[in-house]
């Protein structure tokens, strides 16, 4: 018969403390059941472990030889359940975070801020990329979170759980130079401007298509970019006008014009997360931050 694994963690306590009455007063439990413990252990080994002196317990030679064999066993079991208790209490963690940096930024800041507040030894790391990209990393488990336009139309991921925040709304933005000096008049100008538009198959150029389609506008972009700081940066040199969501402009906002904005698509701002179960406690308490401020707001 073999021994529970609770009576071997009593016996190293006794040990650490050669006392049944200060292993007790460690362990929250009665003097009793420490002494139950020891004699079903010896009960089961078919030995003593222990022998008593006035000044409390001293290990036979045969609990001596039980010691150096389990101690450190016992010590890591120890530190893995302290350090799984830290990671559900959230004193110990991380969370990797993927998104365009602007949209990261604007759309979950203010929770993330408090999360951070409220826990303080969560690590954090967030990096940008590809959406398609970034969702696959996810489903790898290599990502926590992927904050995203939607809709998202990929539904190959069958891990992966989408909840959309609030509506998105899109612009045309050129900068203060440019606008001035290329207005601007009706949506058809745009046909002839010079335009820095999302690469083919983004999700925000299916929207622009969708635009474009509803409203019978031919556009020819002179630049097509993967990325939304790409796309600012060549816009903040005046060279064309470029089109995004507008999440992704507010830290620009003073030095651009808003040539025409887009409300009416059926787009949304949402995170992405492994399904619940499949989660860390981290990444739950998080994800609900954002959701509740969603709600609130």
């Amino acid at each position: 018969m073999n021994a529970d694994l609770e009576l071997y963690k009593v016996f190293c306590e006794v040990v650490k403390h050669k006392n049944i009455s200060k292993t007790a007063e460690n362990m929250y439990i009665s003097q009793s059941a420490i002494t139950q413990s020891i004699q079903k252990l010896e009960n089961i080994l078919g030995g003593k472990v222990f022998y008593r002196n006035k000044n409390g317990v001293e290990l036979t030679e045969e609990g001596k030889n039980l010691y150096e064999y389990i101690k450190d066993s016992i010590e890591t079991m120890n530190n893995a359940e302290n350090i799984f208790s830290k990671y559900i209490n959230l004193e110990k963690g991380k969370i990797r975070i993927g998104g365009g940096n602007s949209l990261v930024a604007s759309l979950i800041m203010e929770p993330f801020i408090e999360f951070v507040k409220s826990y303080p030894d969560i690590e954090i790391s967030i990096s940008s990329g590809i959406t398609d990209k970034l969702m696959q990393k996810l489903a790898n488990g290599e990502l926590d979170i992927v904050v995203l336009n939607l809709p998202y139309t990929n539904k190959k991921y069958s891990n992966v759980e989408i909840t959309p925040l609030k509506k998105a709304s899109y612009c045309f933005f050129a900068s203060k130079k440019y606008a001035k000096e290329h207005p601007i008049k009706t949506s058809k100008d745009l046909e002839e401007a010079i335009l820095i538009l999302p690469k083919e198959l983004s999700i925000k150029r299916e929207i622009l298509n969708e635009y474009c389609k509803n409203v019978n506008l031919q556009l020819n972009s002179k630049y097509e970019v993967s990325s939304s700081s790409i796309m600012k940066n060549i816009v903040l040199n005046d060279i064309g006008i470029g089109f995004t969501n507008t999440e992704n402009i507010k830290e620009i906002a003073d030095k651009i014009t808003i040539i025409k904005k887009i409300d009416n698509m059926p787009s949304e701002y949402g995170i992405a997360t492994l399904k619940k179960n499949m989660c860390n406690k981290a990444t739950i308490e998080l994800t609900e931050k954002i959701k509740q401020y969603y709600k609130q707001n």
